[in-house]
């Protein structure tokens, strides 16, 4: 690529590194100098106040957000007054506390070294100003020390990155609008990560939540498979019956799903301070509703398919008799609890009699607890970041709230596959019990 491909620019415009106080903050930041008249490539968009005059300033708006710096506010500029006449934002560069580097003596983005110290000459996560070109010029008594930006616009925008790669070298630092792009929109890929691992740990712990649910259930379906049986039904027919009930419930929590999420989703698609609008909520689609109701219909067949296929091999009289499956005797447990205080004896006798359910129920709470614990750590990470620089308190705000969201989630779930795991114990010594009699009836015969 040449420079023929280059079809419209503006600038270049003068930058100078500088500190900035506000309210006895200091910030380093990039003075760039630009003209009151707009230009049609790279001006920024003003939305608040006005753009840039004579003594006055306009700062990029997640910066303005970061230092808490409102338009008709009075600031420090390398020792000069300057009143802020205007926010902006720009597609040139990335919201602060991205911004790319401009200057000579280089940036710094993100945390510092471990001494705390910014190394000398670097600025660390500098925000962006525009001054008037005079403005700018009067910051130095050195013009050599003044850098130049310049926006160059291309007849094929998708060549952007191979003209950098082409042209980029020497004295010339060059940025295409994919670097700014990425930039610009890493904090929605964070919150996605998080949103995703929410999404993982509440799958999980869903189908635990199911299965037990539905094992629960087979103790009152018994009779209906015996006279299903009985009648002539196969054991594929039976399978049928019983996965079709939870493959119903599946479709009607999709739905239900379906509609809460649209109502919660604008919640998550808040813009940054550095951007204008918002992402919106994506309208539903056919691939999406058909990708819902497929994960949920998938997780209700991994957890009805081993009580189904087990309910459908067993045979038409004992599901007639409908008595409760008898518990497994094992020696070794039976002589350990007996050595045991009476409430733990029978805590762990009723919970060896179905060790698949005391499986499903650990794998739920180790779910639940490592999901909670994840959450203490991402919450802990968070909390450093604005004093390294990496989020800005409001980034940080906007993860923490995604985290809020799928660890309420999280902890409702849990909720319910306590109570359905208590349920399902519940109905179970009590079909024990069902069982017993009709032994001890004989016995007193």
């Amino acid at each position: 690529m040449s420079t023929a491909d280059v079809i419209d620019h503006s600038g270049p415009y003068p930058v100078t590194a500088a500190k900035l106080q506000t309210s006895g903050h200091t910030s380093d930041v990039q003075a760039v100098g630009r003209d009151a008249a707009s230009v049609s490539v790279d001006q920024p968009k003003v939305i608040q106040g006005s753009w840039v005059s004579d003594g006055g300033m306009v700062v990029e708006a997640a910066f303005a957000d970061a230092v808490d710096v409102h338009v008709g506010d009075t600031v420090t500029l390398e020792g000069r007054s300057f009143k802020v006449v205007g926010e902006a934002v720009t597609a040139a560069m990335p919201p602060h506390p991205g911004s790319s580097c401009l200057v000579a003596p280089g940036c710094l983005n993100g945390a510092v070294t471990d001494d705390g110290k910014t190394p000398t000459g670097l600025l660390h996560n500098p925000g962006l100003v525009w001054l008037t070109q005079a403005d700018v010029r009067s910051l130095t008594s050195d013009p050599a020390s003044l850098s130049y930006a310049l926006n160059l616009k291309l007849a094929d925008p998708a060549q952007a990155q191979a003209f950098v790669d082409t042209n980029q070298g020497g004295p010339l630092f060059m940025h295409s609008w994919q670097d700014i792009l990425n930039d610009a929109t890493e904090l929605a890929r964070d919150s996605q990560i998080l949103l995703l691992l929410g999404a993982w740990l509440l799958g999980l712990l869903a189908v635990a939540s199911l299965s037990v649910l539905v094992g629960g259930r087979m103790a009152d379906q018994s009779r209906r498979v015996g006279l299903l049986k009985a009648v002539g039904g196969t054991p594929g027919l039976v399978v049928a019956m019983l996965l079709a009930e939870y493959l119903l419930m599946a479709v009607v929590a999709a739905t239900g799903g379906l509609v809460i999420g649209a109502l919660t989703a604008p919640l998550l698609t808040k813009s940054s301070a550095g951007l204008v609008g918002g992402a919106g909520t994506a309208s539903l689609t056919w691939s999406t509703v058909g990708l819902v109701t497929t994960v949920a219909l998938g997780v209700a067949v991994v957890a009805t398919a081993v009580p189904a296929v087990r309910g459908a091999r067993s045979s038409t009289v004992s599901a007639l008799v409908d008595a409760a499956r008898p518990p497994r005797r094992t020696g070794w447990l039976i002589a350990l609890s007996a050595r045991l205080p009476v409430p733990l004896l029978l805590a762990l006798r009723v919970a060896a009699r179905r060790p698949r359910r005391v499986v499903l129920g650990v794998v739920s709470i180790a779910i639940t607890v490592s999901g909670i614990y994840v959450l203490l750590v991402l919450n802990a990470f968070l909390g450093d970041q604005p004093g390294t620089g990496a989020y800005t308190e409001a980034q940080v705000a906007v993860l923490r709230h995604v985290l809020l969201v799928w660890t309420v989630i999280l902890l409702l779930l849990a909720a319910v596959n306590a109570i359905v795991l208590t349920w399902a114990t519940v109905l179970d010594t009590g079909m024990r019990r069902r069982w017993r009699a009709p032994s001890a009836q004989l016995r007193g015969k």
